[in-house]
């Protein structure tokens, strides 16, 4: 009896007010146009902008919604679906309100309208929890494309995650928790970045502070992730925009070894075969300035004529890099034999041990502008 009810007032509301879904333009079909809300009071026609933005592509003028074909990845389909159920709430608030003014004699106003449209966007806002949202972004990483339209790699989602670690672990300690991707504003940025200055971590008694490399970092997976989150319209919240995340070339002294702090390393008396292969391939690193990813991919690589050739991991870029004379018998040696595998955790902790082993355990002081 309730669902009749509820029936009988939804038809009763459709023919007390009409409101149609129009694009600012359809001309350009690939580009984002905002979505009008166009509806007729007491023969007093009313527009007003809705701040949803689609492409008029993907745009059913006869239905007043989103497409969703089926060869759409599943988030563009998502995407599209969420600006539909925008709409939907919107529908329904407006026809509350206007049921509700009905009552009292009253018909909506422009002033009314707009207001309406303001005050559900923002409870739309608020009920989308921002950090779900950029967890679910990032848990799916490696299945779809970036914003620069390559697809996402394991070790960036790695590097994401850690980032939303550091920004769940801040919000816990926020007298108000972030609920909006409204809260992401000049003060959060502010804070966060102090917090991520003044945050310890390690078991040992002298405690490790983050370097400015890593608080760089963090800050720029926030903004990627909110930038996501603004080009598919679930915020207009676009402050992050003005956060500056570039440092120039020299901000620190850099630390490196020299060549011939290279040369103890490789000629070091190694006692297993994993010791071994670690230190070859952490030389051979050291001559073609290749990433860990890439190391881990070099039984894929192209050697020829002197050359060594192979698509990063990270860009998905052809190099091709001189395989100098340092290195040489490295390369030929392991392109007979085979490449070895070996873990980024587990090859750190053996390049540590192979350098005092070498004697360089040198205490390097250097500066750091914040």
């Amino acid at each position: 009896m309730e669902r009749i009810k509820q029936r009988t007032l939804k038809k009763q509301t459709e023919k007390q007010l009409q409101l149609n879904f129009n694009l600012k333009q359809v001309k350009e079909e690939k580009k984002l146009t905002q979505i009008m809300l166009v509806t007729t009071v007491q023969q007093q026609r009313m527009r007003v902008y809705t701040k949803l933005r689609v492409e008029p592509q993907h745009w059913d003028h006869s239905r007043h919604r989103c497409y969703l074909p089926e060869h759409l990845t599943a988030r563009e389909r998502k995407r599209l679906q969420h600006i539909n159920e925008q709409i939907e709430k919107l529908v329904y608030y407006l026809s509350d309100i206007d049921e509700k003014l009905a009552a009292k004699g009253q018909y909506l106003s422009s002033n009314i309208l707009q207001e309406s449209v303001r005050e559900n966007l923002k409870n739309e806002r608020i009920a989308f929890n921002p950090l779900n949202y950029m967890k679910e972004v990032v848990e799916d990483y490696e299945k779809n494309v970036n914003r620069r339209g390559r697809k996402g790699i394991r070790n960036t989602r790695v590097t994401y995650l850690s980032a939303i670690n550091r920004l769940e672990r801040y919000n816990k300690l926020r007298q108000t928790p972030i609920s909006s991707f409204d809260d992401f504003n000049k003060r959060f940025f502010k804070e966060f970045t102090d917090y991520l200055y003044n945050y310890t971590y390690g078991k040992n008694r002298e405690k490790n502070h983050y370097t400015q490399g890593t608080i760089i970092n963090t800050l720029k997976v926030i903004k990627n992730l909110l930038h996501r989150a603004y080009d598919n319209e679930i915020t207009t919240n676009n402050y992050f925009m003005r956060v500056q995340t570039t440092l120039p070339a020299d901000y620190c002294e850099k630390i490196y070894l020299t060549e011939e702090e290279i040369q103890k390393i490789a000629t070091v008396k190694t006692y297993t075969s994993q010791e071994c292969e670690v230190r070859d391939l952490f030389v051979i690193a050291c001559y073609t300035a290749l990433r860990i990813s890439d190391i881990q991919q070099l039984g894929q690589a192209m050697i020829q004529r002197g050359v060594l050739s192979l698509y990063q991991t990270k860009t998905k870029d052809l190099v091709e890099i001189p395989i100098l004379k340092e290195i040489a018998p490295l390369v030929e040696q392991y392109q007979e034999s085979g490449f070895p595998l070996i873990q980024s955790m587990k090859a750190n902790l053996i390049i540590k041990t192979l350098a005092a082993r070498s004697g360089i355990n040198e205490q390097v002081s250097y500066k750091e502008h914040r």
